[in-house]
């Protein structure tokens, strides 16, 4: 995974490691994997008026070709292709901003493109051993 060295991506990402920590020190979260600890992190600042919601953790694929969610297999080619240019996006644009754009273009969207972030930032605070 290549390095990014945006400014805007290394404060979301700090900012993401720290919450993500506090959130681990708290009993209510004590059993939850990194995985929903990310996605619980995220969830106010894609879904803010949503209440948060713990959601049974699923394993892990061995191998996993791509950061897309297993639902989004069998759609459309442009479904897939949007919610891959916004996780994308939050690396080169920064999460605020992205988040805006995400909003508008639909709950299924958004929400595909909250479970592929969470996905991505996992591996990507993992790599860097935030987490």
């Amino acid at each position: 995974m290549d390095q990014f060295n945006h400014n805007t991506l290394e404060q979301d990402i700090e900012r993401l490691s720290r919450e993500v920590k506090e959130k681990r020190n708290l009993p209510e979260h004590k059993e939850l994997s990194e995985r929903e600890l990310i996605k619980q992190t995220l969830q106010p600042l894609i879904r803010p008026r949503a209440p948060v919601a713990p959601s049974v953790a699923k394993p892990a694929p061995l191998i996993k070709e791509t950061f897309l969610p297993d639902y989004l297999k069998d759609s459309p080619a442009e479904i897939k292709l949007q919610v891959e240019k916004l996780v994308d996006a939050v690396f080169h644009q920064g999460l605020e901003k992205t988040v805006k754009e995400a909003n508008r273009a639909g709950a299924f969207i958004l929400d595909a493109f909250h479970d592929a972030l969470t996905d991505k930032l996992y591996e990507e605070l993992k790599q860097r051993k935030l987490i």
